[in-house]
């Protein structure tokens, strides 16, 4: 049984050094695979501590509350602009004042590249419809999941018929790696799988 007194340095030398698991053993007089069972331990924990922080928060909170939107009766051309204009990459397309589709500056780009005449069309023609969008209650996780069985990028976040803001893949990948803990993913496979043998 460890005592309290070498768990705690293990678990700051871990937590606020650089220091290899030998490294560590060496510190406190202990084993290196007894150092390296604590600290699969303390991975696990921050991991569970992360996964619960992300169930638990709501999409509002990551949310990017600047959202263009374009009524469908403008056209490509003019979402491109207003895009480079905010330096956004997408124009939620309003229908009488609803949300009604998306375009991106890729789908622009592809439609463009193919036939140049649609620049001058309506949006209502190429914007990807129906809007995939959550309410701001949702919680990240769900957002996540939302985004990765549609394979879109963009999220707009809605409370009712009222645009309030939009997540992006860039919003997702910021939140879910966590920062306070640099590599905790691979840690955690790391800890995993030298739980199975």
């Amino acid at each position: 049984m460890v005592d309290e007194k070498k768990k705690s340095t293990i678990t700051n030398l871990y937590r606020y050094s650089d220091l290899s698991v030998e490294a560590i053993a060496q510190q406190v007089d202990m084993d290196a695979s007894a150092v390296q069972q604590i600290i699969d331990n303390l991975t696990r924990e921050d991991a569970l501590e992360v996964l619960i922080e992300q169930s638990i928060t709501k999409v509002e909170k990551i949310m990017s509350p600047i959202v263009i939107s374009l009524d469908v009766s403008k056209t490509p051309r003019e979402a491109a602009a207003l895009m480079a204009e905010n330096q956004v990459g997408s124009v939620v397309v309003t229908k009488n004042g609803k949300p009604f589709g998306i375009v991106t500056q890729s789908d622009i780009v592809r439609w463009a590249g193919k036939w140049p005449k649609l620049l001058d069309s309506k949006l209502e023609g190429i914007a990807s419809v129906p809007l995939i969008k959550v309410g701001r209650g949702t919680s990240v996780e769900e957002a996540a999941q939302i985004m990765m069985k549609n394979q879109i990028h963009k999220l707009p976040v809605v409370d009712g018929e009222k645009l309030l803001g939009i997540v992006t893949i860039t919003d997702l990948a910021v939140f879910l790696s966590p920062s306070r803990r640099p590599g905790l993913a691979l840690s955690v496979l790391q800890a995993i799988s030298r739980g199975t043998k």
